[in-house]
């Protein structure tokens, strides 16, 4: 095989697919922005009436999350600091800046969204927007 025919990018992903078949978290790279370090793992629930999302966020404070809505857009960003001296023997927490977006692509409600960070999961409630039934509108044939 020639440099030439070295598809890298085809080998990362297959590489994101194997970490994610053995259990290990390696995100999108276009979840993470600049200074971001890592990203949490998000559940996205499609409930009946709301979106419903879960992020396991361990180790912080509510002070330490931002959460924005954007028209059709949810960015979730925040920063674990290092709590113990980094010479540790083994070090697999990550720590650090952390940012995720995502498109929401459904229409919600975000004057009503509610986000609740118990136990180290922060859940985000988008409720759907109310629709407006379909209009009939009499079009004269001329």
């Amino acid at each position: 095989m020639s440099i030439g025919d070295w598809d890298i990018f085809g080998d990362i992903e297959r590489l994101r697919r194997i970490g994610r078949s053995a259990g290990s978290s390696f995100p999108a790279r276009e979840s993470l922005g600049e200074e971001a370090v890592w990203a949490p793992p998000v559940d996205i629930l499609d409930q009946d009436d709301a979106l419903v999302l879960l992020v396991d966020l361990p180790g912080l404070r509510r002070e330490d999350i931002d959460l924005r809505i954007d028209r059709d857009s949810l960015t979730l960003e925040g920063e674990r600091p290092r709590s113990e001296p980094s010479s540790g023997l083994r070090l697999e927490r990550p720590v650090g800046r952390f940012r995720r977006s995502f498109r929401i692509g459904l229409p919600v409600d975000p004057g009503k969204a509610t986000a609740v960070y118990r136990d180290g999961v922060l859940r985000i409630d988008l409720p759907r927007a109310a629709r407006a039934g379909p209009s009939r509108l009499k079009v004269p044939v001329e």
